[in-house]
């Protein structure tokens, strides 16, 4: 059996008045787990609150694992066009061209995730919409906010390996192959 009882003032300072008027209509009565409103909320919520915290550290884990990925395919892409960085150069391509053509080889890769993470989250949205408190479903924030957030990450990951290819020196690159 459950007892609630609204107080103008704090809720813990009331539990002794309440215990008293409990006592009065039923001695026999046990009383224990005295907590507030507050309390049993946030326990009830508890479960929910931890699954909400491990899906934002897989989040955050899987942006990481993301930028480490891109950084790797881009870097290696880099390092398998030395030869052609070096001719560039040495034909007098300025660094800002090599970061540029470094950093367009990506934008498709970067579209093509988007748009596919966008269609897999859309059609994910009836899984979601039991774990999402106050955000639709399809929550137009929310989907132009990450690819925003992936753009800058794709951006930084890419722009690691654009500046390296603007170190490439001519004679070196075109003597080895």
């Amino acid at each position: 059996m459950f007892v609630v009882a609204r107080t103008a003032g704090e809720a813990a300072a009331a539990a002794p008045a309440v215990r008293a008027a409990t006592a009065r209509l039923d001695r026999d009565q046990p009383i224990s787990d005295v907590r507030t409103m507050d309390a049993r909320i946030a326990r009830s919520l508890t479960a929910r609150r931890f699954n909400t915290v491990l899906i934002a550290l897989f989040a955050a884990l899987a942006l990481v694992l993301a930028a480490v990925g891109l950084y790797g395919v881009v870097a290696y892409s880099v390092t398998q066009r030395t030869h052609e960085i070096g001719v560039r150069v040495a034909l007098g391509a300025r660094p800002g061209d090599v970061i540029t053509m470094v950093i367009r080889q990506g934008v498709f890769m970067m579209a093509a995730g988007t748009a596919i993470g966008v269609g897999g989250a859309l059609a994910a949205t009836r899984v979601l919409a039991t774990l999402l408190f106050g955000v639709g479903t399809a929550d137009p924030a929310t989907f132009a906010a990450i690819p925003v957030l992936l753009a800058a990450v794709w951006l930084v990951a890419c722009s690691i390996p654009a500046r390296r290819a603007t170190r490439v020196d001519p004679p070196a690159a075109l003597r080895t192959e």
